[in-house]
């Protein structure tokens, strides 16, 4: 073979590698037209057979270099993967709901934004590239070479996969395909499972072994399943279509872009099941309806995978904006600290919501989308923090949530060891921020010293990777200002005698009456609003709520006009103490068990934190305990006709015939004057240290209103501690002015104009060089023969050791 020699030998993908070469010189000569119309020309010439060929062709055409043609191909994602129990199941409720935000970057207006080209695109065409959702061509080439040497432990997770039931050329299915498939209630679930399992073991068999009968079997299972299922129905079809999407498109990307016997027909086969019978069993219940944390993480981790096979690149950007701005479910359902919406639940469907965030994440870089580098590297502290807990390191946890439940303590089973622990995900976020981005991740490099490698994580093994991928534009987020003067007045519905407002000394006060907002026969109270067109959102502490009734109510509303029963959403405090939300005329997952729901708040009285956002037509409610840390606990969609103005302000109602006097600080709105006085910001409510190599990792929840945080160090518990930065603009920084072996003891202070708050609760970290562990496969055990000891011998907690 030629030095520009194809990714395999010409007898296995009958590949033409002086053609490709001419469309590389092509390329680089006479540009994009001159090559199309080469590409024209050579799909002309060859047999139509041969897809290796017309894939690699695209491919060069697109830009991306094949490894022994003329580059490397650097673009990496997942693969399909080893059966695997399911980590998300969900409490689905019985209806349908939606979306939301927090204010962190200006504001803009809404609509779904467009997506840069990949790079390597040619300007103004996008080109999906194929595989896109498991692993590139460049990475299957590594994986066979490493397998085919022998090479550890790339070598022992492809036995485990080769080991599987599913994986072996004698699997003959559990009695598929059927026409109906569906759960809650099952019906042929489990043959549907094991065949889209096997789907992807035997395709991933086929690319290794080069034996084209296990491409026969996989092709055979997956297009009797595309003729034949014309349903995917039940209450939480779409938990186990984001369970296995990995594996049905991941397999059926493999079989597409390196199997020579699969066909174009084939290909428009797939693309119609997906686009017909799967992915609105994805989506049921309508427009940005998708159930909490990660039930609506698998659902959106389902379109977007099935997206990238059907070169459907509006579903893609509409899933890329949906991830990025849903703040019950995508990247916003998490706080600085790294916590995520489901972490509070269980540690289950914690990993499980983890998990689909960021194969969607793995997925999209293949796609030249960087969505890794959201919110400062977001995905990053969602994984450390999860390592962290499950390594039994001490961690306080912060109140957060969901729209399934607002969690104010952590009673879950932390130490959890499930699903391998977490080997998936943990293994995909370390290539991503340590091998591409070159940070630290200490306790995910921690965990990984005693997660097995098995037949699906091992795809995602890399010693380096040199890929690039580009974030998308900024989000229309929101932002708000204070506001001192400007509010209108209203009384709403039966609400007698009249209420007023008033603002002094950075507090506004609202008196108001009226027979509750929380029912849906019952919409009274006096309001205080700005009209805002497009984007918006308010925010407000409830400082105190008078007790004219247990039931009433001080908070935050938006309207889509000012008559009564007209709908809105509000997030209010009780004077009995709980937060209650409230959504009429809105359409909400989940029906009115989820619209209207009363909450207990971390706080001993009637005191705390409430938003609202608008993002198109979607409105997000949300509860605080400091103003930063805000939990997404209601989320619906405005019925069309779309108002592009909206009333938006304070609410109080007394629950009783006279005026009810409640008060709040801290009042921002979008629009705002800004006038208010600074006032110096509380701590943040939590530090997080991380025993980095010659480095210390730090994140904190930030505080509201300040500009910026200083960063201080000792070496000793209590202090006295020293300065070593100040004037930090964001929620995170690395101390790489360490020694490894010694122990540093830190606290986060916050500043702004108007001063410098406490000091945030402390936390140590003691930087150490990374341990390799030098052997695979057998079984670890400590000089008793304990292998629970053995495996917690690398963990950071003294009690286990």
């Amino acid at each position: 073979m030629s030095g520009s020699a194809c990714l395999a030998s010409r007898k296995a993908f009958k590949a033409d590698c002086g053609l490709i070469d001419e469309i590389n010189a092509w390329r680089k000569a006479g540009g994009p037209r001159r090559v199309l119309r080469l590409f024209r020309a050579l799909t002309k010439k060859v047999s139509m057979f041969d897809k290796t060929l017309i894939a690699v062709a695209l491919l060069v055409l697109n830009s991306v270099a094949l490894p022994g043609c003329g580059g490397g191909n650097a673009g990496s994602a997942q693969t399909g993967g080893a059966a695997e129990t399911p980590v998300a199941t969900g409490d689905t409720p019985e209806v349908p709901a939606v979306a939301g935000g927090t204010p962190e970057t200006p504001a803009a207006t809404g609509g779904t934004p467009e997506i840069p080209a990949a790079p390597g695109d040619t300007p103004g065409v996008r080109v999906i590239k194929h595989p896109g959702v498991g692993v590139t061509l460049s990475d299957l080439a590594t994986l066979k070479a490493y397998v085919d040497q022998g090479k550890e432990p790339w070598k022992s997770g492809y036995n485990q996969l080769a080991g599987s039931p599913e994986s072996r050329l004698s699997y003959a299915g559990r009695g598929g395909p059927f026409a109906k498939v569906s759960r809650a209630p099952d019906e042929n679930l489990n043959a549907w499972r094991s065949d889209m399992v096997a789907i992807s073991n035997l395709s991933r068999m086929w690319y290794f072994t080069r034996n084209e009968q296990y491409a026969v079997n996989a092709s055979k299972l997956l297009l009797g399943w595309a003729t034949t299922q014309t349903e995917f129905s039940g209450r939480e079809s779409m938990l186990d279509l984001g369970d296995y999407a990995l594996q049905f498109v991941g397999g059926a990307e493999i079989l597409r872009a390196t199997w020579p016997g699969w066909k174009e027909d084939d290909t428009a086969t797939v693309k119609k099941y997906f686009k017909d019978v799967l992915m609105p069993a994805a989506n049921p219940y309508g427009e940005s309806q998708f159930g909490a944390a990660n039930k609506g993480a698998l659902a959106l981790t389902a379109l977007g995978l099935m997206a990238i096979y059907n070169d459907d690149i509006e579903t893609l950007d509409r899933v890329v904006y949906q991830t990025r701005t849903l703040a019950h479910i995508g990247l916003r359902n998490s706080n600085d600290i790294g916590m995520l919406g489901d972490y509070l639940r269980d540690q289950g469907h914690g990993y499980g919501q983890l998990k689909s965030l960021t194969m969607l994440a793995e997925a999209l870089w293949s796609q030249g989308i960087d969505i890794y580098s959201d919110f400062d590297n977001r995905l990053l502290a969602a994984g450390e923090y999860f390592a962290r807990v499950n390594e039994l390191v001490p961690t306080t946890a912060l109140p957060f949530g969901t729209t399934d439940r607002y969690y104010l303590t952590d009673v879950t089973n932390r130490g959890w060891d499930g699903a391998n622990g977490g080997s998936v995900a943990l293994t995909q976020i370390y290539g991503a921020y340590v091998l591409r981005k070159g940070l630290q991740a200490p306790f995910i490099a921690q965990r990984r010293l005693r997660m097995p490698v098995d037949g699906t994580s091992f795809m995602f093994l890399k010693d380096t990777d040199t890929s690039k991928a580009t974030p998308p534009p900024a989000l229309p987020i929101p932002s708000t200002a204070s506001i001192t003067s400007g509010f209108s007045s209203a009384d709403i519905g039966s609400a007698s005698p009249a209420g007023v407002a008033t603002y002094a000394n950075g507090k506004w006060t609202v008196q108001g009456a009226g027979n509750d907002i929380f029912r849906g026969t019952q919409d009274a109270s006096h309001f205080v609003y700005k009209a805002l067109t497009g984007n918006s959102a308010i925010v407000a502490k409830v400082d105190s709520v008078q007790n004219t009734s247990p039931a009433a109510v001080a908070g935050v509303m938006m309207r889509t006009s000012l008559e009564p029963y007209a709908p809105h959403a509000s997030m209010a405090i009780a004077s009995s103490g709980q937060a209650k939300q409230n959504m009429q005329g809105l359409a909400v997952y989940g029906g009115s068990n989820y619209a209207n729901k009363a909450m207990g708040i971390a706080s001993s009285t009637p005191s705390y934190w409430v938003k609202l956002e608008r993002i198109g037509n979607i409105i997000t409610g949300y509860v605080s305990p400091d103003g930063t840390n805000w939990a997404a606990t209601n989320v619906g969609r405005i019925v069309a006709p779309v108002p592009d103005t909206i009333y938006v302000g304070l609410v109080v109602s007394s629950v009783a015939s006279t005026l009810n006097s409640s008060t709040f600080s801290n009042v921002q709105i979008t629009g705002g004057d800004g006038g208010a006085l600074s006032v110096i910001p509380e701590a943040p409510a939590m530090l997080l240290a991380s025993p980095g190599d010659g480095a210390v990792p730090l994140r904190w929840q930030a505080s509201f209103g300040a500009t910026g945080y200083t960063v201080n160090r000792s070496e000793f518990s209590g202090g006295p501690y020293e300065t070593i930065a100040s004037g930090v603009t964001g929620s995170s920084y690395t101390d790489t002015s360490v020694t490894n072996g010694t122990t540093y003891y830190y606290t986060i202070t916050a500043t702004n104009s108007a001063g410098t708050s406490g000091s945030s609760p402390a936390d140590s970290a003691t930087p150490a060089r990374s341990v390799v562990n030098v052997t695979t496969g057998g079984t670890a055990n400590d000089s008793a023969s304990n292998s629970g000891n053995a495996e917690s011998a690398f963990d950071q907690n003294s009690a286990t050791q």
